[in-house]
Formats: structure tokens, C-alpha cells, sequence
């Protein structure tokens, strides 16, 4: 009888370094630290391939990889790290001031590393900020805007600039039938000109509002192919939420209600918004999640369908609700052009969303602010039975464990870029200080960082940072303007850093601070100029 011949087995240790490398390189992150478990000829394998401590860096950073380019692993991974201990230490590089133009009634916006403003004759005003760290250069342009833009939105990785005339009211000889007209213009950020990637020539989105007064506030975001405005007017007006998709000049969502007062988009097709009362007018901040898959042209209230809803704390029936803001940046679909050829940037899933709720108490207003990682609200969502819709999760079920609410710490209503990624900026003075010695007060940058994956290392290694402080105990609001005490825990981390004090009165004093991937911009009092802190 021939014996049977068996395969020869090869162990692990044999195969050669770059077999190794090689099959690390295909794995995520997770699976790497799994595979660092098994054996110490793993580990030691993990511990010394680049390529696998580079993907291990990029998650824990809240970072994803960009585009190929003559940067290796390792050069990518040492510029990586030496970025991440700059803002670590909130060490930047350089400053830079940028004029502003028109400081009472400014038109701006952030995004993608631009910061554009209105200001000049018929012009708009950009300015692409650098990074040492992400080979980005320096740039400023201009390009032509209407003479009667009211508001405008920008996205440079798409080239897109949505620009929004001057609502315009339609009368009719009864007036029965009066409306609102809306003009969107879609154009490029770079030249000004009609945008190239709109696909049915729909140069303007034009829309007519069911409302009786021009006045309106107007909130716009930019998603990928969508584009959201919420239209608030004066008065006794309805609120009216619009999406578009904007390449192809198609309506996709149309919401009318009393009690919308903000939104955001939680992913490509999901839609966070906001209210502070219910249908009957009794405060109840709650958030809304819809469902922007299947487009519809047929306008609605907020609550006729929806995927579910996130209950508040309950309010004391004695506060009036006066405002609701959602922050966070950048959008869930935004990533850097590939022609930019930068090395990494925030990850898609690494968001934040800071929920502001202004009331008013015996003529007093105060604020409270929310904070909540995009993804935890994803996994109450994903957790739903498919096709689900009018699901509640109560706060109890959500909130303690999930989120952070507080006292507002200082941020602006103006200059509301304060959020990106994972990050939240906050200029702190002392008060104590301009009382003792007349002198004006020190200030002090916080960034507070809620990225879980980050907490969890520095907790596990029992790494202490200089000017960092993490924040593990349950906070507890005991405030008269909800029903019952509020607690908690999502952890988080602080870091601070003085600024040095002014030395003359001409010397600025700083009262805002807004955040982006590489920059901090701090507002000048008198609102002359922002001062720009490069990464």
C-alpha cells in the first residue's frame, strides 16, 4: 500500500519579511491588534512593520489614509505622529492674520481648510489655509459673487460654491396666494463660473416658499451630492427644510413644521434635525432622524414619517425654549480632492455633533450643550429593525452613558465653527485677573477632544500629558430649568494653553475661537481681523 503523502506545513516563522508585511498591509487596524494578541512573533511582526503601525496610528487618531503618492508608510507615519504631538501640546507652527472686510454684516463660511468671506464690490474673498504636516500650500483668490447674495455655502474638495439670492417676495392682486421665490446658484469655488459637474443643466434651483415675508434666516450645508436649507422667516411663517441634490437640480426632501429649528446630516442618507418644541408648543427638545433614500417631492410635516426620535432631559414647564443649534464638521461624506495629494486626513466616521439648546428662565436666558459622537447615534439607528420608522429612544436609554451635556462653556453664535472632527475649541478669560490689576485678562485656549479610541490608549497606558487633562467622572447638572438631575459620563480630554497677554492697548484681545484640521482661528474684539493659529 503507497503511503499517502501530506502537504508540507510551513509555520509562520518561515515565511519571509515582506510575505509578512505583506499580508499585514491588508488587514484593518482591529485585526491588527487581534493578531498583536496571538503570539509574540506576531506582535514583535506588528511592532516593527510601518505600514501596520501607520494604520494602527491613522484609528487612533481619528484619521484615514489618503491618496498614494511618493510618501511611504514610514514617512507618512513620522509626520503622522509629530502632527498629533503638536496638537497634543496645542503647539502650532506659525500665524497668520486675515482681514476682515465688511466686520458688521460678513457673509463667511469654513470649510475644507478655506475660509471665504464677502466684503468686497461684487467679490467673494478666499483664503486656503496651509499645513506644514499635510503638504498644503498657501492660496488666496477671488472670484465674482451676485450684488445680492444673501448667504452662500462653500466645499472645496467638490469645487462647489451654492450661493443664495436675496429672497424675493411674490404678490398676488388678493394676496391669498403670496409666496417667497428662492434662486440657488451652484458655482465652482476656483473660477466663479456655472459649476462643471451639473448633470441636467440646472444652473439655478429655483423655489418658491409658502410663506408672506422675505426676511428669512437662512441655514445651508452641503453633503456630497446634497444640498440642505432650512428657511426660518419672521412672523407667523412655517419653517420649511429643502434638500436638492444639487448635481442633478432634483428635490429630494421637503419638510414644513412650527417646531424645526436646526439640522445636520448624520450620514449620506440619514438627516439629524433639530426641534425645541413639540406639535402642541410645549417645550421638548428632541432630535429627528429621516430618511432621504427614497426622494419625494411632496412636502410634509416633520413628524408625518421618520426613522426615529432622540428624547431630551425634560424641561420644567416653566422655561420658554428660545433657540436650538447642531454643530459639526466636517460633513459625513466630505473628503479631500485626490489631485491634492495629501497624506491623511479626518476620518470620515470621526465626528462630532455639539447640540446647543438656549431657554429662557424668569427673563433669564441660559444655554446647555450636548456633546454626542456621530457614531453612537449610528448605533442606536443601525440597531433598528429594517424599515423601521416613529421608533422613540428615550434619553434614559441614550443620553447618561452616551453623551456629555453641560453649562454652556464659552463659543459664539456668530462664528460657529468651534466643532471639527472629534474636537472642540473654547476661549476661556479669567475674570478674576482685569479686577485685581486693571489689566486685561489672560486667555486661554481649551480643545476639548472626545475621541473615544484615543481616551482608551492614553487610560490603558497610563499616559500623563502635560497641559492635559481627561475627564472620566459623571457630570451632574442640578438645574431648576429641568425636571429631575441630570447625569453624564461620556468621557473626554482637555488640553489648555495661555496666550501670551496684550502688552498695549493696540494690541488685540481675542473673544471667539473656531477650529479646523490644521488651524485655530481666534476673533479679533473689534472684529478687524481673524488670527490664524497653523498646524
Amino acid at each position: 500500500m503507497r503511503p499517502v503523502r501530506r502537504p508540507s506545513q510551513q509555520s509562520l516563522t518561515s515565511l519571509s519579511t515582506e510575505a509578512i508585511n505583506k499580508t499585514l498591509s491588508n488587514l484593518d487596524w482591529k485585526s491588527l491588534l487581534i493578531c498583536r494578541l496571538v503570539c509574540k512573533f506576531l506582535r514583535s511582526a506588528i511592532d516593527e512593520s510601518t505600514t501596520a503601525q501607520y494604520a494602527i496610528e491613522l484609528a487612533v487618531a481619528g484619521m484615514e489614509d489618503g491618496a498614494r503618492s511618493q510618501l511611504t508608510a514610514a514617512s507618512r507615519l513620522a509626520l503622522l505622529k509629530e502632527r498629533n504631538a503638536c496638537w497634543d501640546a496645542l503647539k502650532w507652527g506659525e500665524t497668520r492674520d486675515l482681514p476682515l472686510l465688511h466686520p458688521v454684516d460678513i457673509i463667511w463660511d469654513l470649510c475644507g481648510g478655506v475660509f471665504a468671506q464677502s466684503g468686497l464690490p461684487g467679490a467673494l474673498r478666499l483664503h486656503r489655509l496651509p499645513s506644514q504636516y499635510r503638504n498644503i500650500q498657501a492660496s488666496s483668490w477671488r472670484i465674482p459673487l451676485l450684488s445680492d447674495t444673501e448667504d452662500f455655502a462653500i466645499d472645496p474638495a467638490q469645487d462647489l460654491l451654492a450661493l443664495i439670492e436675496k429672497p424675493i417676495l411674490i404678490l398676488t392682486h388678493d394676496n391669498t396666494k403670496s409666496h417667497v421665490r428662492i434662486r440657488i446658484h451652484l458655482r465652482s469655488v476656483t473660477t466663479g463660473r456655472v459649476h462643471p459637474s451639473i448633470i441636467n443643466g440646472v444652473r439655478i434651483i429655483s423655489h418658491d416658499l409658502d410663506m408672506q415675508c422675505a426676511s428669512i434666516d437662512l441655514n445651508l450645508q452641503i453633503s456630497g451630492d446634497f444640498l440642505g436649507v432650512l428657511f426660518i422667516a419672521q412672523g407667523e411663517n412655517t419653517p420649511e427644510l429643502t434638500v436638492w441634490n444639487w448635481k442633478k437640480g432634483e428635490l429630494i426632501l421637503t419638510r414644513s413644521s412650527s417646531e424645526i429649528a436646526a439640522f445636520a446630516f448624520l450620514t449620506s442618507h440619514l438627516l439629524l434635525v433639530g426641534t425645541v418644541m413639540n406639535e402642541t408648543k410645549v417645550t421638548e427638545p428632541r432630535l429627528f432622524v429621516l430618511d432621504m433614500s427614497q426622494p419625494s417631492t411632496i412636502k410634509v410635516t416633520l413628524t408625518a414619517d421618520y426613522v426615529c426620535v432622540f428624547g431630551f432631559p425634560p424641561f420644567n414647564i416653566v422655561v420658554s425654549p428660545t433657540g436650538i443649534v447642531i454643530r459639526s464638521d466636517p460633513s459625513p461624506e466630505w473628503k479631500p480632492n485626490p489631485e491634492a495629494r495629501i497624506p491623511f486626513s479626518i476620518a470620515r466616521g470621526q465626528r462630532l455633533f455639539l447640540i446647543t439648546t438656549w431657554v429662557k428662565e424668569k427673563k433669564k436666558e441660559v444655554s446647555y450643550d450636548l456633546f454626542v459622537p456621530a457614531n453612537m447615534l449610528l448605533s442606536y439607528v443601525t440597531a433598528l429593525p429594517p424599515r423601521s420608522s416613529r421608533h422613540v429612544i428615550s434619553w434614559d436609554t441614550w443620553g447618561p452613558t452616551g453623551t456629555r451635556l453641560l453649562k454652556s462653556p464659552p463659543h459664539s453664535r456668530i462664528w460657529t465653527g468651534y466643532v471639527f472632527g472629534s474636537k472642540f475649541v473654547s476661549l476661556i478669560a479669567s475674570p478674576k485677573a482685569k479686577a485685581t490689576t486693571g489689566q486685561p485678562s489672560p486667555q486661554t485656549i481649551q480643545m476639548w477632544d472626545f475621541n473615544q479610541l484615543a481616551i482608551k490608549r492614553a487610560a490603558a497606558l497610563n499616559v500623563e500629558k502635560e497641559h492635559v487633562r481627561r475627564v472620566d467622572d459623571t457630570t451632574v447638572v442640578r438645574d431648576t430649568v429641568f425636571v429631575k438631575t441630570i447625569r453624564t459620563s461620556l468621557p473626554y480630554s482637555i488640553t489648555t494653553r495661555a496666550l501670551s497677554p496684550p502688552r498695549s492697548p493696540e494690541e488685540p484681545i481675542f473673544t471667539d475661537a473656531m477650529c479646523g484640521e490644521d488651524t485655530i482661528f481666534l476673533v479679533d474684539s473689534k472684529r478687524r481681523f481673524l488670527r490664524v493659529l497653523i498646524f
